[in-house]
């Protein structure tokens, strides 16, 4: 019979933050191991960040990588576009289908701890507690899943569970929980970003997009990205979808540029964000009060 290994899917991210911490706590550090899914898209304080936490509490740090493509950008470039909220393929290439690669080669069955709450999106309000990591493996309905056959396999002797111990959890519990356990979120946070897992990920709100523009290594790097897209595809494509900013503010009427973005959003009469994320844009408890 297999051995059960604890892993904890940290992102360098507030909320798989506390699960490591919590995993420590509830099972003992020699029994958890964490995994970074590298994208290559990160923020160069992300890294410290996630290398920092894991060496404070002892624990293994385990990084995956796509075998398939060099990071996100390469990815793009190769699917001849840029993720968007529609096509977020990013996850399912450069974290899912590593995360299964790296299961599939071991002989142990598994504990996933996932730092998903309820609160972030009606989406994952939907979300079991708990449930099988290849759930969707086993419902002939869903097709095109990766190494299904092998998935189904390795099933047969081997388990892989997944937890989400701060489901029912809100943001100020989460922050408030790393700093009870004498840790510092994500240093990101407190400049005002409200996601910093993929630095910047293309689901980033106008308000961090604004952060973006006013800070000379991130305007580079998403130009830079542009750019590349442009001189080695065919067609080209946006970093930001078309919807993003009004049209009339796209010099071709329909896709705006990375630098139109930038620019649009630094306008005194720019449409921001409708609505604030879950807890607000800044790290809150950090002086209790601010919301994250």
């Amino acid at each position: 019979m297999s051995k059960v290994k604890i892993l904890v899917q940290f992102s360098g991210g507030k909320d798989s933050q506390a699960c490591l911490i919590k995993a420590v706590n509830d099972y003992g550090k020699d029994k958890v191991t964490a995994v970074f899914c590298d994208v290559g898209w990160e923020h160069a304080d992300t890294y410290t960040h996630i290398h920092n936490v894991c060496e404070q509490l002892g624990v293994e740090l385990i990084t995956l990588k796509s075998k398939k493509y060099k990071d996100f950008v390469d990815m793009s470039i190769k699917k001849r576009r840029f993720p968007s909220t529609k096509a977020r393929f990013c996850t399912s290439e450069l974290k899912v289908i590593p995360m299964i690669d790296y299961i599939l080669s071991q002989d142990d069955s598994f504990i996933i701890i996932q730092g998903i709450r309820a609160k972030e999106s009606k989406a994952r309000a939907g979300y079991d507690v708990e449930c099988s990591y290849f759930k969707e493996y086993f419902n002939d309905e869903v097709k095109g899943l990766y190494h299904k056959k092998a998935v189904l396999e390795w099933c047969k002797t081997h388990d892989a569970s997944v937890l989400r111990p701060i489901f029912h959890w809100s943001a100020q519990q989460v922050i408030d929980y790393i700093l009870e356990n004498n840790q510092r979120p994500n240093p990101l946070y407190e400049r005002g970003y409200s996601r910093v897992g993929c630095f910047p990920c293309i689901m980033c709100r106008k308000r961090e997009v604004q952060l973006l523009s006013k800070d000379e290594w991130a305007r580079k790097r998403l130009i830079d990205a542009e750019q590349r897209m442009k001189d080695e595809t065919e067609r080209g494509s946006s970093f930001f979808p078309p919807t993003y900013i009004p049209k009339r503010f796209c010099a071709n009427g329909e896709y705006p540029t990375v630098q139109e973005v930038f620019k649009y959003v630094n306008r005194n009469d720019a449409q921001l964000d409708m609505f604030e994320p879950d807890g607000g844009y800044s790290c809150m408890s950090l002086y209790h009060g601010l919301c994250e």
